[in-house]
């Protein structure tokens, strides 16, 4: 089983033919939905929820990861809408998360690693063959950079983006850190797509998102770009 992890802007996969399944976990009920006919194979788990109901701080990345587990998925594309620090990933683009940092603080709620000690090694978080097949369909794809989570669900100030840019990081977003880690637990490979739909706090002089008409063109197109990877 492949699965793609949407966010906001993909809360819902048109174009695919897809069943509600509820998975339990120890960590709680998870909603997914699986692929019928051509797109069986396929998993989609919404992170906000199908309604986008559930804000970056109270998603349930534990049993997310679980469930994804428990039903066979091995691989996995994860979708996230960030803000652009820097000219690596303008916004309107897409490209390939290269690393992560973590500044949520609550590393220690995201981790199925409670007893015993037990240490994962995250020195190259995503996965290179995922990378390349999806780098065959599409070249173009750009280089994100390094993606920095906060931990939301508030914006990011001004001082905080121009400290997040001198130090190297080139997107922000609130959710992927925490994700990506339990992902890696289970032994989901993983690989992470950024999709920027602002500028961050101080980088232009007027703050505001991509229209909706641009953000549905962006779906379609990175939607069947992720079916077509993991179904190849």
């Amino acid at each position: 089983m492949k699965a793609i992890i949407g966010g906001t802007g993909f809360d819902r996969l048109e174009g695919l033919s897809l069943k509600k399944q509820f998975v339990e976990t120890p960590y709680g009920g998870v909603e997914l939905f699986l692929g019928q006919g051509e797109d069986e194979g396929l998993v989609f788990l919404p992170r906000h929820g199908a309604s986008h109901g559930v804000p970056p701080h109270r998603i349930n990345y534990r049993a997310h990861a679980l469930a994804l587990k428990q039903i066979g998925v091995v691989e996995a594309i994860a979708i996230y809408a960030v803000g652009s620090i820097d000219n690596t990933l303008e916004p309107g683009e897409v490209g390939i998360v290269r690393d992560f940092v973590d500044f949520t603080g609550r590393s220690q709620e995201h981790t199925l690693f409670d007893r015993p000690v037990t240490h994962i090694e995250v020195n190259k978080p995503f996965d290179e063959e995922l990378k390349k097949r999806i780098l065959a369909l599409k070249p173009t794809l750009a280089d994100a950079g390094v993606y920095v989570t906060t931990n939301g669900p508030r914006l990011e100030t001004k001082a905080e983006i121009a400290f997040f840019k001198r130090v190297g990081f080139s997107i922000v977003g609130m959710t992927l850190a925490s994700e990506v880690t339990v992902l890696l637990e289970v032994g989901i490979r993983t690989l992470a797509l950024a999709y920027s739909i602002n500028w961050a706090a101080g980088v232009v002089e007027e703050f505001s998102f991509l229209p909706d008409s641009q953000l549905e063109v962006l779906k379609t197109e990175v939607t069947q770009l992720c079916r077509s990877c993991l179904l190849s």
